[in-house]
């Protein structure tokens, strides 16, 4: 890939930058060797705005897009905001990249970064510079990175634009389940995919379980499930303020939930010692979750480990799925003899690749936005007494171990 190498003009409003931006695609040529020259055409495949907030923020989502534009060539806006006490206005510059579609180095094709610096006011108006610049007749994706406000006048006038929505529920301040109920109810009946990277960070999770309960003589005991186990990177000394990020291993109960037809009981409640506990039904009978935080050198609020028990004609058994860097290993336990151990090579995600699944795996669409409501069933606003919950949890784990 190679950046066009003008130095960038700063422009000041939008009319302002769509003349830029045609004056740049008529003249855009790129040359060879044999002093040929060849259109470069622009080949957007869809608009791709990121609210970044913070300029370091910008600066990273730029260079994440960046990487990524060989498949997914995009006009891309990237929006920081200054001080809302500055003067109103924008500043605005252009780069250009040029991706090679052959070994030889040509015919080539382009896409455009459009950055946008708000001051003041003009901060409160985001939608009306985005729609001018977006190329009608395809797909917008919205990055808002951080920490989105969900329940805003600018989420309310930058939601409908979009198609997609791509956030990091992991990066969220506070143990981020105020935003993923504002998310799961916001996006409740719109026309609006969410891709969540703390969801597609479990992928790997997902499919090494998901491919152990495959066999035959397993398969009847996700009809059975009796208790939901997570364990959680916390701080030394547990979870005792509840700041820790929860929200991967909140998805890691919410997805096996909403895939086996469970419903909530009783939502999420944190206890004193940090754990958080739930209830839920599948068919006739109730199932224990327990979000539980340990030491652990992962990041805060990374998943350590998942636990699976379930019951079925007296006979017990135990899922546990761990994972590191470059693996996840997933263990059976039957009636305390081990009956399967298996490691996947499945590294962890980064940045790009993230970004490239949440633009792209629109076969798992309908999977995370049935994950992304339980989720909001999990960790409903309804108040529950606290005594209640656990006194409930606590009777359905007595009677499944009697």
């Amino acid at each position: 890939m190679a950046p066009n190498l003008r130095p960038p003009e700063v422009l000041h409003s939008v009319p302002e930058i769509e003349r830029a931006l045609a004056h740049i695609w008529a003249d855009a040529t790129t040359h060879r060797g044999d002093g040929e020259h060849h259109v470069a055409a622009r080949s957007s495949v869809l608009n791709l705005v990121v609210v970044a907030g913070r300029r370091e923020t910008a600066e990273r989502c730029a260079a994440t897009i960046e990487a990524t534009a060989g498949r997914h060539p995009s006009r891309s806006l990237i929006l920081s905001a200054l001080d809302d006490e500055s003067r109103p206005g924008l500043d605005a510059t252009i780069r250009t990249v040029a991706v090679a579609t052959a070994a030889g180095g040509t015919p080539q094709t382009g896409a455009e970064t459009i950055y946008v610096t708000v001051h003041g006011q003009t901060s409160h108006h985001l939608a009306s510079i985005i729609v001018p610049l977006l190329v009608h007749d395809l797909p917008v994706a919205l990055w808002w990175p951080r920490d989105p406000q969900f329940n805003s006048h600018r989420a309310d006038r930058l939601l409908p634009i979009a198609d997609r929505l791509i956030v990091d529920g992991s990066s969220w301040s506070g143990d981020g389940l105020d935003r993923l109920g504002a998310m799961a109810l916001v996006t409740q009946g719109r026309r609006l995919v969410v891709a969540d990277f703390a969801l597609l960070r479990q992928a790997r999770w997902r499919e090494a379980l998901a491919s152990v309960y495959d066999l035959p003589d397993l398969r009847p005991h996700l009809r059975a499930i009796r208790s939901i186990t997570v364990e959680f990177a916390a701080p030394e000394g547990g979870d005792p303020t509840g700041l820790t990020n929860v929200v991967r291993p909140v998805y890691h109960v919410a997805w096996l939930a909403s895939r086996l037809g469970m419903s909530v009981v009783e939502p999420m409640r944190r206890l004193p010692d940090g754990r958080r506990v739930a209830a839920l039904r599948q068919g006739n009978h109730v199932v224990a979750a327990e979000w539980r935080p340990v030491c652990s050198d992962l990041g805060e609020g990374s998943t350590v480990r998942v636990e699976i028990a379930s019951r079925l004609s007296g006979a017990e058994l135990v899922g546990e799925v761990t994972a590191g860097d470059r693996t996840v290993e997933v263990a059976i336990d039957d009636k305390g003899r081990e009956r399967v151990r298996r490691t996947y090579l499945a590294p962890r995600l980064g940045e790009v690749d993230l970004l490239e699944r949440a633009l792209e795996d629109s076969a798992s669409d309908s999977v995370a936005a049935e994950a992304l409501a339980m989720a909001g069933n999990l960790i409903a606003a309804e108040p529950t007494p606290r005594r209640a919950v656990v006194g409930a949890v606590e009777r359905h784990r007595s009677r499944d171990h009697d």
